[in-house]
């Protein structure tokens, strides 16, 4: 807290006495207190706070029990006085609250006073939910876990209205909760409002009744989960319920804010309803504003006007013209008492609406000016979510309106907003929920920067969209102290770490928060949590380890800390020589981008397609994929010619004119379905956009062919750039799993190959050995080189259960407990792995449902476990080719190649091939071939001149990272 120390602090000091001797002798006499609080005004502020607490450490420990407990009772009863006060600066009035039920805390303990320090708890959560300075969401917190602390003393068989009272209490903190999953803190307020109303009934405590019923209107009003109409018809309900005791003759002030909130109801109802429910709605403001009049309540007269502002803004029905006008009119009521110095946020929230009824009445020049005034008080930091809307809100109206500048004001902000937003989400299911729903800011700023001739700004927000989860993950397992921590500390972060992030993901997979929506009361629902409990554990572990023993050595460590954006200066870093260009797709909404950077280039080359060429793509998409997972067998045998239409789409041969012609390196970076496709094979050459008749497969020149030096992939920039961080320069030494399911007959023979490379280092599990107990961290963490030939499974609705099929497994059944699942590869230790490859089927397929481009597949669980390159597969593949591509793959490596060109030399090995060549090549090898295999293998080589040439043999695999 920073504020200034008054010149004279005796005249506090002389206050604060002043003030809790006339509570003591008032005699419950509101209006002696508060003409003693009128006339000091100036001092009830911070200062006054700080008085109190320092008077009361030098004087309450030096008193008698008796005494000092009557004082702090003085103290509880000025600061409920002050709580109801209606003068003065209520952020200060706060500050001074908190202090007193501090130390009224301290004084009644809980072992000697357990009831009094209740109380005092629950006062204490009270005046955090309201606080108006420090961080709202740090608030929240501290109000939840007051009112957690009180209610283990204020229990329902000991207490039950106190219990009721705080029950009620936590339900408002979490039904405002920003931190945490918000589906879960509604489910978790409204199981809090109903245990409320388990004591407080109608006929016993109508007053607590109708508070409760009201409150949980609100809940039910904006619960995610669970049917849309549902949830309002059952808020509905509720504020009817509360209606019956808060009538318009009784209780007039209650009556018109549940009016307000019945209202907000009808307002935000289900679409088939919505030409029924809106003049509900109108009506219900209509009566709010009998009892809100701006002279009487003037904070209830601007809110009800707001929000009937809002209901003929949506009003379809009748003028349209005239009703938006209307909702100006509203809104410009309203602001006659929401103003900036009255009530920042509230003045914020109006102007908003009242920008949104210019922008519909077509008056872009005003609001784009009440737009961008909202967006100097809703700062990213502060109101996240506001400034989301108002940014969109202004970027989408300048979009239209061709203001490229003014756009690009708009969503930058809502940008920051979004990923502030994702930083206090509790998951990572969560965080891509965020990114998601706001994706289209991040096109519309892309192309906004692209039509000011920004193409490094718009390629850094293009980033700023992509597998922005895994970057977090990936940069987080590599942030370590400063200063001499011992070995065991840092071994110990690393442990936590890992199993943290197995057991986020375990979680996901097994338990979405889809089923918190049948958890109908708190029990309930503390149960579900409680299969949190060693989630949590760990994560307590890792804040102990933290303060205990790494902060002592570094202050300032967490593991917290924000990712900065990758900038075009270090993307263009990321290329290793000037022989190296990378290209990066953007699917945008009705397009889609490609951006070249190539070693000397000051700007990135953006080529924007048109909206047909969108469309050929999206369309292109469907038949590759459908044809893939229906006919497998017209998929293999039109595979070339499928191809050879995404070049075309993609204007590949274009793109290669733009890179200078000495470059023999290539990083492709997709972006969405492109991740799931082999561009690496993408037929090139000549601006063909078709093959000649006749044309023989083997003639025809792919990408990989014209870059030498490889083609390889990163799921974006930014993790390219903490991958290359990673020198790993030993490859000696092997960990292998093989043919653990006794039907993949040539990875005996591709195992077989892959030994000799690294005996006498190799360490392979055969067979039945290959059981998921037998592969632990204690093997895999001293291992240079992981290669599993196994079967692999991807599954397309959850990519999380993905898996790698180990020994005692039924194939039909596919039973995951005995698998190793994507969640559980994010624990494996590879601190030591310089390659992770995946001789397995459909291993490189990541989710292409994702929106903001989560790069969900096993490669990313590899790379998170430490290996700076995967290579994985793209469909179902051949055995026998596997075995010899991946064969000769390792021999490249042994002969030094890097990964990817070790791979493409392969590819092009493989493909080339007579089968002469690949006979003689196996004799060389003396692989360890049955009799009858050779036979086999050998009649099928004089049959075919070119026995792989088809992309389908050879193009599975990709090489990801380094």
């Amino acid at each position: 807290m920073n504020f200034q120390l008054p010149y004279n602090s005796k005249a506090y000091l002389d206050l604060l006495h002043l003030i809790l001797k006339t509570v003591a002798q008032s005699k419950d006499n509101l209006q002696i207190v508060y003409s003693v609080l009128q006339a000091n005004l100036d001092k009830l502020d911070e200062f006054l706070a700080h008085i109190m607490q320092a008077w009361a450490l030098s004087t309450l420990p030096q008193a008698e029990p008796e005494v000092a407990r009557g004082i702090a009772e003085i103290i509880v009863s000025f600061c409920i006085l002050l709580r109801q006060f209606p003068l003065g600066d209520k952020a200060s009035h706060l500050e001074i609250i908190i202090t007193g039920h501090e130390i009224a805390s301290n004084v009644f303990t809980r072992r000697e006073f357990p009831h009094d320090w209740g109380i005092a708890q629950n006062n204490l959560g009270n005046a955090y939910l309201y606080r108006i300075h420090g961080d709202h969401a740090e608030n929240l917190e501290m109000a939840i876990a007051y009112f957690r602390r009180a209610l283990q003393v204020r229990t329902r068989e000991a207490f039950p209205k106190q219990w009721a009272i705080t029950q009620n209490n936590l339900g408002e903190a979490y039904r405002n909760r920003i931190l945490g999953d918000p589906a879960e803190n509604l489910e978790v307020a409204i199981a809090a409002f109903q245990s409320a109303l388990q004591v407080f009934t109608l006929e016993e405590f109508p007053l607590d009744w109708a508070t409760a019923q009201n409150n949980l209107g609100n809940a039910y009003r904006n619960r995610i989960l669970g049917n849309l109409e549902e949830n309002l018809a059952q808020a509905i309900q509720c504020f009817q319920h509360a209606l019956q005791v808060f009538t318009r003759e009784t209780a007039p002030q209650d009556w018109a804010m549940v009016q307000n909130n019945l209202g907000n109801a009808y307002l935000y109802g289900v679409r088939e309803h919505y030409t029924q429910d809106l003049p509900k709605a109108i009506r219900c403001y209509e009566q709010a504003l009998i009892v809100y009049t701006e002279e009487d309540f003037p904070l209830g007269w601007a809110l009800t006007y707001n929000n009937l502002g809002i209901a003929y803004l949506c009003n379809s029905e009748g003028n349209l013209t005239e009703n938006l006008e209307r909702a100006i009119y509203c809104f410009q009521q309203a602001l006659r008492i929401r103003t900036p110095e009255a009530s920042l946020k509230d003045w914020a929230m109006t102007q908003n609406n009242l920008g949104a009824a210019y922008r519909d009445l077509g008056k872009v020049d005003e609001a784009i000016h009440c737009f961008g005034q909202v967006l100097e008080v809703y700062q990213p930091g502060d109101f996240p979510v506001e400034c989301l809307t108002a940014g969109r809100n202004l970027g989408n109206l300048a979009f239209r309106a061709n203001r490229w500048q003014e756009a690009i004001a708009g969503y930058s902000p809502a940008i920051d907003a979004v990923e502030q937003s994702r930083s206090w989400a509790n998951s990572d299911k969560r965080r891509q929920e965020i990114l998601s729903a706001a994706i289209n800011v991040y096109a519309k700023m892309v192309q906004a920067c692209i039509n000011t001739n920004q193409s490094d700004l718009a390629l850094e927000y293009v980033e700023r969209s992509k597998a922005r989860n895994l970057v977090e993950l990936l940069a987080a397992r590599d942030l370590y102290p400063r200063g001499n921590v011992p070995q065991t500390v840092i071994e110990e972060l690393d442990r936590l770490r890992r199993e943290i992030v197995t057991e986020q993901r375990r979680i996901e997979m097994r338990s979405g928060v889809g089923e918190i929506a049948n958890l109908e009361t708190l029990t309930a629902l503390a149960a579900f949590q409680e299969s949190r409990t060693y989630l949590n554990q760990l994560q307590q572990e890792l804040d102990e380890l933290i303060r205990r023993d790494i902060q002592p050595y570094d202050p300032t460590f967490s593991l917290t800390q924000r990712v900065e954006p990758v900038t075009f200066e270090q993307m263009r870093n990321l290329l290793p020589n000037s022989q190296t260009a990378l290209i990066e797709w953007y699917i945008a909404e009705e397009v889609f981008l490609a951006f070249i950077v190539a070693p000397h280039s000051q700007t990135p080359f953006v080529w924007q397609s048109s909206t047909q060429d969108y469309q050929a793509l999206m369309a292109w998409i469907s038949t590759y994929l459908t044809t893939y997972y229906d006919n497998k067998q017209q998929w293999q045998s039109t595979l070339n010619e499928q191809l050879q239409q995404l070049a075309t789409i993609l204007h590949l041969d274009y793109l290669l004119s733009v890179i200078p012609s000495d470059c023999s390196q290539l990083i492709l970076i997709p972006h969405r379905f492109l991740h799931l496709f082999p561009l690496h094979a993408l037929p090139v050459g000549g601006g063909r956009s078709l093959l000649p008749s006749g044309t023989q497969l083997s003639d025809t020149l792919y990408l990989l062919d014209k870059f030498p030096s490889g083609v390889r992939y990163a799921p974006s920039c930014q993790l390219l750039q903490l991958t290359q961080s990673w020198n790993r320069i030993n490859f000696s030494h092997l960990f292998g799993v093989q043919n653990p399911t006794l039907d993949l007959t040539y990875s005996d023979v591709e195992m077989a190959i892959i030994r000799q490379a690294f005996d006498p280092h190799a360490e392979i599990l055969v067979k039945a050995e290959a059981r998921k107990e037998a592969i632990g961290n204690q093997r895999l963490q001293a291992a240079h080189c992981v290669h599993f030939a196994c079967h692999g499974i991807f599954d397309l609705e959850s990519p999380l259960r993905s898996a790698l099929v180990l020994a005692g497994v039924d194939l039909k059944a596919l039973e995951l407990e005995r698998c190793l699942t994507l969640g559980e590869i994010f624990g494996l230790n590879l601190s030591q792995c310089r390659l992770v490859a995946l001789s397995a089927c459909e291993t490189g397929l990541t989710d292409p449902t994702s929106l903001s481009d989560e790069y969900i597949g096993l490669p990313s669980g590899f790379l998170y476990a430490g290996s700076p390159s995967v290579v994985s597969s793209l469909w179902t593949i051949s055995d026998i080719s596997t075995a010899f591509l991946v064969a000769k793959f390792y021999q490249n490596l042994q002969q030094g190649s890097s990964v990817a060109v070790a791979l493409n030399q392969a590819q092009r090995w493989l493909r080339d091939a007579t089968g002469d060549e690949l006979q003689q090549w196996m004799e060389e090898q003396q692989l360890p071939l049955a009799p009858t295999l050779k036979i086999s293998l050998a009649r099928r080589f004089r049959q075919n001149r070119q026995p792989f040439q088809s992309p389908f043999y050879w193009a599975a695999f990709c090489a990801v990272g380094q």
